[in-house]
């Protein structure tokens, strides 16, 4: 397999040489080819019209000037090579030739050599065509001829046609003829210093060993031709070269590797935006899946490749398609669907005359048939494949067809005729066999006679060209190695960079989202995110010292819950407007920052709220902490007038030592909320700050505190079970007033 049916690259004209929509079409060559059609007929119909009103490839559509000089002719010119591309690219070889007779014409008439060598060659290139009894030596003569001309001596022609002849030489295995042309194209390529050239050298080189079965040699050189494509940004050249590393691994039973090139010749390809392309490297994707088992992903790319073909048009290659999507069906067991399409492929590759496509097709339905325990049906389709084969004379078509036959009359109970097809099918295996030996054994021995001769070749260049070439070689691989290291090195630090700003912005939005942006404390949501896991910690020690009973004194591991109420924080906005009001929020918060001990931690729940938290062991006397931060809040400096009547509500948790499960983070809050209505009540009272302490004695059930727990702490107070402790006389407290039920007496 040839790195492709055209053999050798494009080349592109000048912009010299083409209008400014001709400048569209070229680079529509390879990705809309019937688009550049369109864009070069309307062209050459609109100077046939009016050969004296063209426009210049640098004026305007809407400035026309009268010219008749050598750059019109160019354009004229160009505009049928482009056109005889696309048609190339369209399968249309005849169409093509004419096109490109037509440039050849105008070149000569107006002895333009350079166009007339671009004619030459995209006639040449047009292979299809001119393999079918025309006669191309002619043309290379001509081409040859333009090419010994001065004003072509750096011409990449002077390359590609070389590859062209080389291609035909392996073709017709005069390998030897080929190997002489090589290293004359490999020469010229050096002297032009064209890297594009160089890389199809390679790429042709590479074929060249793929067809003397040299694979390693050939991967060599197909992996120099890819380093040196890349940096070209050519999809298509990098598209081939990855097919053909594929037919290499797969012709060394290495799936894998097969399968990553596929994946980049299918990316380049889908880079080009041509779908033919694409749909045959998806296809070739899809097969390699299909060996690895994975049927789901070879469907896939099947039906990815399916799309990209129109029905109307490639008729062929939708047939092929739904042979694939058959068989692999067939694979994974669901035979409804691999009927169905078999079917479909039958019928198409029968309407087209396509003998082998359709013995195939017909070997899998009739291994279908047999699957679905329908072995007359098999029988008649391999049948019809065996008289297909028979035509064409095709003995490994019929090989498999007479092993599936005899498989298909035992199946039926025509154990005669199984017998004789197995008999044939032996017969067959046996003469397949001798005919691999000995094609082997030609093989070797003609490997043998070539690596011989390449030895003397190798040993020869190598004394002659050795230095040179190593200088270069190295040169070219530090130079793309320290250029990818950069880059990479460049791209690294660069994702590293945005990596790490995105990890601090995250990390700024997360502090962010966990302080009240006023005040700047800490606010409930970083509240709710520590307090499970401490309550969860207190209730577990709580446990393991009921449980060890250990009860002869206090549970001393509590956390202490001071809930202030700042009433100056409360009415702020409404008694000193929006801006002073943040102002004083803003250096109440910093003040408060500045006051919170380090064993302590305090939170801003808004409306005036304060939580401050602190571990019982911290704390020396209670009552005494209370007292210093009621002053301290009080002490606020700030030139405003503010009511500075603090009131302060304080609980332990566990609430309940024996009980520490009884009461939830919720029901925590209700007690403190309770507590500091306490306090309120004492500071309006006293017209002055207040504390008030709520504190369950050590026999409290927790069955107590089942239900509302505001209304059982209220009940518990008044029985007695809850102590309270507070700054001023407690006597001062109206409990019944904060009872969400009042009785009679009350009301």
């Amino acid at each position: 397999m040839m790195m492709s049916s055209l053999s050798a690259p494009n080349v592109d004209l000048t912009k010299d040489q083409l209008s400014i929509d001709l400048q569209q079409a070229q680079t529509l060559v390879l990705s809309d080819p019937a688009r550049c059609v369109e864009i070069t007929s309307a062209f050459l119909v609109r100077t046939a019209n009016n050969p004296k009103q063209i426009i210049n490839n640098r004026q305007d559509y809407g400035y026309r000037e009268p010219i008749l000089s050598f750059g019109t002719i160019a354009q004229a010119t160009g505009a049928h090579l482009l056109k005889g591309e696309c048609l190339i690219q369209l399968a249309q070889h005849k169409m093509a030739d004419q096109e490109l007779q037509q440039a050849l014409a105008l070149a000569n008439k107006e002895k333009q050599p350079e166009l007339q060598a671009q004619s030459l060659y995209l006639m040449l290139r047009n292979k299809e065509l001119l393999d079918s009894g025309h006669d191309y030596a002619p043309l290379r003569a001509q081409l040859d001829q333009l090419l010994g001309e001065t004003a072509l001596k750096n011409s990449p022609l002077q390359v590609y046609s070389r590859l062209l002849l080389i291609t035909d030489l392996i073709e017709a295995h005069r390998f030897d003829e080929a190997k002489q042309w090589l290293n004359e194209a490999r020469q010229w390529a050096r002297t032009i210093d064209d890297s594009k050239a160089q890389a199809w050298v390679d790429a042709v080189s590479g074929d060249l060993y793929h067809a003397l079965r040299q694979p390693q040699l050939a991967l060599g050189d197909y992996i120099s031709a890819q380093q040196q494509a890349r940096p070209l940004a050519d999809p298509l050249f990098l598209g081939l070269l990855a097919n053909q590393i594929v037919d290499l691994y797969q012709e060394e039973q290495e799936p894998q590797k097969a399968l990553q090139y596929a994946n980049e010749a299918a990316n380049y390809f889908h880079a080009l935006g041509n779908p033919v392309l694409l749909s045959q490297a998806l296809t070739v994707l899809a097969r390699l899946n299909r060996t690895q088992s994975d049927m789901n992903m070879a469907l896939v790319y099947f039906f990815n490749a399916l799309d990209l073909l129109d029905e109307g048009n490639q008729r062929i290659q939708v047939a092929q398609l739904k042979y694939e999507i058959g068989k692999t069906y067939l694979q994974s067991g669901n035979l409804p669907l691999a009927r169905s399409y078999l079917s479909a492929a039958r019928q198409a590759h029968r309407a087209e005359d396509d003998k082998k496509p359709l013995i195939d097709t017909l070997l899998l339905l009739g291994e279908l048939h047999l699957k679905q325990k329908e072995a007359a049906i098999a029988i008649l389709q391999l049948e019809n494949a065996l008289d297909l084969a028979s035509q064409i004379r095709d003995t490994g078509r019929q090989f498999e067809i007479y092993r599936l036959l005899s498989l298909a009359y035992e199946q039926k109970g025509y154990l005669q005729q199984a017998l004789e097809s197995y008999k044939r099918f032996h017969l067959l295996s046996e003469q397949i066999n001798q005919q691999q030996v000995a094609l082997e054994q030609e093989a070797i021995r003609d490997n043998y006679t070539q690596v011989e001769r390449e030895q003397q070749i190798k040993s020869l260049e190598l004394s002659l060209e050795h230095s040179r070439h190593q200088q270069e070689r190295y040169l070219w691989s530090s130079v793309i190695t320290g250029l990818l290291l950069t880059f990479f090195i460049y791209l690294f630090f660069t994702l590293w960079l945005r990596l790490k700003s995105a990890r601090q912005q995250a990390r700024f939005l997360g502090e962010a989202t966990l302080k009240e942006h006023r005040s700047g404390l800490a606010n409930w949501q970083r509240l709710m995110n520590r307090w499970p896991k401490e309550m969860a910690k207190r209730q577990q020690q709580s446990e393991r010292w009921y449980l060890n009973e250990l009860t002869e004194g206090e549970f001393d591991d509590k956390l202490h819950y001071l809930l202030f109420k700042v009433p100056f924080l409360a009415n702020n906005l409404e008694r000193h407007g929006y801006q002073l009001a943040r102002e004083i929020e803003t250096s109440f918060g910093d003040y408060v920052a500045k006051l919170t001990p380090p064993d302590g931690r305090i939170y801003d729940l808004r409306e005036g709220h304060l939580l401050y938290v602190v571990p019982q062991r911290h704390v020396a006397n209670l009552h005494q902490l209370a007292r210093q931060l009621l002053e301290q809040l009080a002490a606020f400096p700030c030139e405003q007038p503010l009511d500075r009547r603090i009131s302060l509500g304080i609980v332990s948790h566990p609430f309940l030592p024996k009980a520490a499960t009884a009461l939830d983070h919720l029901g925590l809050f209700d007690v403190c909320y309770l507590a500091l209505a306490g306090a309120i009540q004492l500071g309006e009272r006293a017209n002055q700050s207040a504390w008030l302490e709520l504190a369950a004695i050590d026999c409290q059930q927790a069955a107590f505190f089942n239900g509302d727990v505001w209304q059982c702490c209220l009940m518990a107070i008044d029985k007695g079970l809850v102590k309270v402790n507070s700054s001023h006389d407690k006597q001062w407290i109206n409990w019944l007033g904060l009872s969400r039920t009042k009785g009679t007496d009350d009301q």
